[in-house]
């Protein structure tokens, strides 16, 4: 049975440009709202205040990491059901959303006992989180249905309740973190609704749709809590072996990386749901890696130029005194952009053609040589070394994707015809 919407058809080259334009679009509106609501808390409360709104914030993404690996990932790159199961997908996500959110009350109610200040504001996290995590998978579903326009409207919902709710509350004296949690999370909530308005109410099938998937997207959350538990844990070794200004290096160095990785995402998604429409076709799933990869090399080299010759005035004002921490070491950042952007439709293809085997043991194994290489380098040459090993450890995880996809290729393909007489090969996906 179909449920939701009718999913538009695979479009031509004009269409496909449409849709990438608006999943770029949607990508950087997606950061932009914890950007945004990140910076104005900062200027509206005090250095505790919007260092425990971080803390909040910081929840939040590794509940969203987690969730987006297990459900949206996968739904992504399964798009016949995000075209046929759409409210089947929704009632598994807010099952599974629920008891984080569930999670997380228990955590603040005992944070309140003891008497921290964040208790409540982890509360009302707590009570909004479900939806939070609805709206983003909303947002893949969207995509994978070739219907980004809905996934951009998701974003701006949330902005505007932002864009009103801030002021509001600096108006009336009552920017406390309190108040400013429940905004940030009610304005998502909304969101989330939203998905509810585009899709139907979740399916009572309960966790029947990521049973069915359960041998992807398991995979695939160990990929992602991965790529966050290396940042962390590499963050910390830094600190550690080397100081806390090679830990600053690497926080501007992101910094300024992050539009052409929210272009580079925006390629790389847009490309698996594509790859994953077409995956029975080795001449498609070519054009759309390829084409990803040209495209993402494109704003890669775009990058390095503008990052090169950036002015010392547009540096200081993005990131402040860390400009000058960073500035003599531009190349080393630009050239670390280039190399992700050979990546960026190799993880498309291999996940688009359900390789997530493959796709997870080299997501672990180039995540973990980053890091040591990161860590290296700035126990042997601080900022320097931390900034050039990062360039180096990205230049061998480009190579560990591109051994990945040679390694595919040299195995049997399952949809080979079989020799008479002789029962097809089966791949562990």
């Amino acid at each position: 049975m179909t449920d939701g919407l009718t999913a538009q058809e695979p479009g031509s080259p004009t269409s496909a440009g449409r849709r990438l334009g608006l999943v770029t679009v949607d990508q950087v509106l997606s950061g932009v709202v914890n950007v945004a609501a990140l910076v104005w808390v900062a200027h509206a409360t005090s250095p505790i205040a919007f260092g425990e709104f971080s803390l909040v914030m910081m929840v939040f993404m590794v509940a969203q990491v987690a969730f987006r690996s297990l459900v949206s990932t996968t739904v992504l790159v399964h798009p016949e059901d995000a075209d046929h199961r759409a409210r089947s997908v929704l009632g598994s996500a807010a099952l599974l959303s629920s008891a984080a959110g569930l999670v997380c009350i228990v955590a603040a109610l005992g944070l309140r006992a003891v008497g921290s200040g964040l208790g409540v504001p982890l509360l009302v996290l707590g009570l909004a989180l479900p939806l939070l995590l609805m709206q983003d998978v909303g947002r893949y579903l969207a995509i994978a249905r070739h219907r980004p326009s809905y996934a951009v409207a998701l974003d701006l919902v949330w902005m505007a309740g932002l864009a009103v709710g801030f002021p509001v509350l600096q108006m009336l004296g009552s920017a406390t973190l309190g108040w400013l949690v429940a905004v940030w999370a009610a304005s998502g909530a909304v969101a989330g609704l939203v998905v509810l308005v585009q899709y139907g109410m979740p399916a009572r099938d309960g966790l029947r749709w990521v049973r069915d998937r359960w041998d992807f997207s398991w995979r695939s959350m160990v990929s992602g809590l991965t790529a966050s538990a290396t940042v962390l844990v590499t963050s910390s070794l830094m600190a550690l072996f080397s100081s806390p200004v090679a830990v600053a290096a690497f926080r501007a160095a992101t910094l300024l990386a992050s539009p052409s990785t929210a272009v580079q995402m925006a390629v790389s998604t847009s490309a698996a749901t594509d790859i994953a429409r077409e995956r029975d076709d080795l001449a498609a799933v070519t054009r759309h890696m390829r084409r990803a990869i040209a495209i993402a090399a494109a704003i890669g080299v775009a990058n390095l130029i503008v990052l090169v010759f950036l002015p010392d005035v547009i540096g200081r004002m993005l990131l402040g005194e860390a400009w000058t921490i960073v500035e003599p070491f531009m190349l080393a950042v630009s050239l670390r952009i280039v190399l992700m952007s050979a990546q960026a439709g190799i993880r498309a293809s291999l996940i688009g053609r359900h390789r997530i085997q493959l796709a997870m043991v080299t997501d672990i194994v180039s995540m973990v040589l980053v890091g040591l290489t990161m860590v290296a380098g700035a126990a042997l040459g601080d900022v320097a070394g931390a900034l050039w090993g990062m360039a180096a450890g990205t230049g061998v995880s480009t190579l560990c994707w591109y051994v990945a996809l040679w390694w595919d290729g040299r195995e049997p393909r399952e949809d080979a015809a079989p020799v008479a007489g002789q029962m097809p090969v089966r791949r562990n996906k």
